[in-house]
C-alpha cells in the first residue's frame, strides 16, 4: 500500500486515501492509473473503480473485454460474477481486448477496468542468475521496483543508488524512464552493474567507482539504495552502523529539499531522523530467523 500512495501521490499529491479492507486500496486522484499500473511491483490490479451500472455500462459499450476474477479470502469466486455483464454490450476476446474487467471479491465486491498489457512486467527476465553479471547480494526485481517507487521520482527525474552493487535497483530505476547515476566503491560491482545495464539494454547517467560518504554529483531528485551489511556485501573495512551513520549524514548533501531517500537495512542496525533527515515511514520484511529487512522512508527537510 505504501509503494500505491507513493505512485499516486507523485503525479498528484492530493491525493487521498482509504483502505476499506485488508489488501484493498482506493484512491481519489487525478493520476492516470495507467501510469502507476506500469510502475508497481506489489499489486495485482490497478484500475480504475466502478461502482455505478450506468457508467459500466457506457464505458464498456461495443468494447471487447476479457474477465478476470479474485477473492481475497483464497475461495473460489462466487458464480454470481458474470451476472453483472448481463445486458452489456460487450465480447469477449481474450487475446486482445479493449478492457480487462477485474472483479475482487471480499467483505465486499470491487469492479475495476484496468489496462490488460500494462502489468505485464516481465520481472522474470531480470532476475539476478539472469544477469551478466552476478552476486550473492543482490535483490530481486519487485524489490528493487518497490525501492525506486517510494521515492516517488518521476519519469525524467534524477535518481541515485549509492551503493549499486550489481545495479538491481538501477536497473528498474531506469526500467521506469528515470534519469540513472549507480554508485559503488567496488571496481568489481561497477564493472558488474555496466555489464547489466548494456545487457537490458539501458542508458544511465553514469556508472561510477565512487564512495557513497563523497557524492560524486550535485543534486538529485531521489535516492533508494540497499545497504551493505553481512558477509556478502563488502563495507571496506566500516562496521555496518557506520556505514548507516555516515549514509545520513553524507547523501542529504545531494538530495533536493522536500526529496525522498530510502534505505533498505538490517532491523538491529536502526536508521533514525537526522537534522536533515525525517523518517516518514517504516516497513519491515522478515527474511529468515536471523534478519529482518527494513525499508525506512526518509524525507529532506
Amino acid at each position: 500500500m505504501a509503494e500505491a500512495k507513493a505512485l499516486f501521490s507523485a503525479y498528484d499529491p492530493s491525493s487521498k486515501f482509504w483502505s476499506p479492507e485488508d489488501r484493498v486500496l482506493i484512491a481519489e486522484s487525478k493520476t492516470d492509473p495507467s501510469r502507476v499500473a506500469r510502475r508497481i511491483a506489489f499489486a495485482r490490479r490497478v484500475g480504475v473503480l466502478v461502482d455505478d451500472p450506468a457508467s459500466l455500462a457506457q464505458a464498456l459499450r461495443g468494447k471487447k473485454i476479457r474477465v478476470r476474477t479474485f477473492s481475497l479470502k483464497g475461495a473460489k469466486p462466487s458464480e454470481g460474477v458474470y451476472d453483472l455483464l448481463e445486458g452489456l454490450d460487450v465480447s469477449v476476446d481474450l487475446g486482445n481486448p479493449d478492457f480487462e474487467f477485474t472483479v475482487v471479491e471480499g467483505a465486499q465486491r470491487y469492479v475495476v477496468l484496468s489496462n490488460p498489457s500494462m502489468m505485464n512486467q516481465s520481472w522474470s527476465l531480470r532476475r539476478p542468475r539472469r544477469r551478466a553479471f552476478f552476486h550473492p547480494s543482490a535483490i530481486f526485481p519487485k524489490l528493487s521496483r518497490a525501492l525506486v517507487n517510494l521515492t516517488r521520482c518521476k519519469e525524467g527525474q534524477r535518481f541515485l543508488d549509492p551503493f549499486c552493487g550489481t545495479g538491481s535497483i538501477p536497473i528498474e530505476a531506469a526500467a521506469v524512464g528515470l534519469e540513472v547515476v549507480a554508485a559503488d566503491r567496488s571496481s568489481e560491482m561497477v564493472r558488474g552493474a555496466l555489464a547489466n545495464m548494456k545487457l537490458f539494454k539501458q542508458s544511465w547517467l553514469g556508472v561510477l567507482k565512487s564512495d557513497a560518504f563523497q557524492p560524486p554529483l550535485s543534486s538529485v531528485d531521489g535516492i533508494a539504495t540497499d545497504v551493505p551489511y553481512g558477509r556478502a556485501a563488502s563495507t571496506r573495512g566500516r562496521g555496518a552502523s557506520d556505514v548507516i551513520r555516515l549514509a545520513t549524514e553524507s547523501l542529504p548533501s545531494v538530495l533536493i529539499e522536500g526529496s525522498i531517500m530510502v534505505l533498505m537495512h538490517p532491523e538491529q542496525l536502526p536508521v533514525e531522523s537526522t537534522r536533515e533527515l525525517s523518517v516518514l515511514e517504516e516497513h519491515r520484511l522478515y527474511i529468515h530467523k536471523r534478519l529482518t529487512r527494513v525499508i525506512t522512508i526518509l524525507r529532506r527537510r
